[in-house]
């Protein structure tokens, strides 16, 4: 850049490839440096924005009202904003040499020398320059009327970091657990999970849950799912003894005898660990911790039980207390 006036340069900035044209913005804001086969975006101080590589190469292009590249190849026309994101507009059966982009409405000449315009579908790069601005209200008003709810887009919205954005707009259950999950929205995630009721979907979202550190969602996915020993050792690190002696009558109830002992022993409860022991015909087990723990109550009834099965015979001396 260079002051006719004053006779020195005030600015530059370097361009591979050899610059063949020099668009500038209607606002001056902007510049592209148009070579070959690369395109260099700059600021209205040729401060660097972004620069990118075709392989075929670049006809035109020209800057629309909003502060996007719009230019044609041999085959498409594409779109590129200052902060790099690009993409594809349409094909083009013929080049055309773009002249203006104004209103989503592309001017250009055809080969033929002839003047024509159409209708640019500029939803994308709308949206995405919404995003950008943080403008969310455009966001949502892109996203609705220009149809853009697809796989693309809730991939763009993560990659910059605006999950919760797609959440609104995403109606699959599956993908929405999926992304809520990802990036921690617990409550969606739940939300998501209640709708699929997959057991797969409630143990990762227990997963995260116990990660969050999230105690009333992780007892009501141990309980949805059935984990009863996740939901004991649960109740056990937070101290919920009264959760704790329910789930022991309920391993009473389902027969499960090692559930039973696991939650007696994690209620420091001796007795029922002697009754199960006699249960299961684990006698001498049995009366060794009853003597251990000093239960007179059990110990006569299973010195009685040993003694009339001829097991007491096998317990050394120096075991008994």
């Amino acid at each position: 850049m260079y002051d006719l006036t004053a006779r020195k340069v005030v600015d530059e900035v370097s361009v591979a490839g050899g610059v063949r044209y020099v668009i500038w913005s209607q606002n001056g804001a902007y510049v592209a440096f148009m070579s070959k086969h690369n395109v260099l975006l700059a600021g209205k101080n040729l401060e660097y924005y972004h620069s990118f590589h075709e392989n075929i190469r670049v006809k035109s292009g020209a800057w629309d009202e909003n502060g996007v590249f719009v230019y044609a190849t041999l085959s498409h026309v594409k779109y590129c904003l200052p902060n790099g994101d690009s993409g594809i507009i349409h094909s083009l059966p013929t080049p055309i040499y773009i002249v203006r982009v104004h209103k989503q409405t592309l001017y250009f000449i055809d080969r033929e020398q002839k003047v024509n315009k159409m209708r640019l579908n500029c939803s994308e790069y709308l949206f995405k320059l919404s995003l950008h601005k943080r403008n969310f209200n455009d966001v949502k008003m892109w996203m609705t009327n220009g149809r853009l709810c697809g796989n693309a887009v809730i991939g763009y919205l993560k990659s910059k970091g605006f999950p919760e954005v797609a959440l609104h707009f995403v109606e699959d259950q599956q993908t929405r657990f999926n992304l809520a999950l990802e990036y921690g929205h617990i409550e969606e995630a739940m939300t998501a999970a209640a709708e699929l009721d997959d057991t797969s979907c409630w143990n990762r979202l227990g997963l995260e849950a116990l990660r969050q550190g999230n105690q009333q969602i992780v007892e009501m996915v141990y309980q949805k799912t059935m984990n009863f020993d996740a939901l004991s050792f649960l109740y056990l690190i937070t101290g919920n003894t009264n959760k704790l002696k329910k789930m022991l009558k309920i391993a009473e109830k389902r027969g499960d005898v090692m559930s039973r002992f696991n939650n007696a022993l994690m209620l420091g409860n001796v007795e029922e660990r002697v009754k199960i022991m006699a249960e299961t015909g684990q006698v001498p087990l049995a009366a060794l911790t009853a003597k251990a723990h000093n239960l007179t109550e059990f110990m006569e009834k299973l010195e009685d039980q040993l003694q009339s099965n001829d097991i007491s015979a096998h317990i050394p001396n120096k075991t008994r207390l």
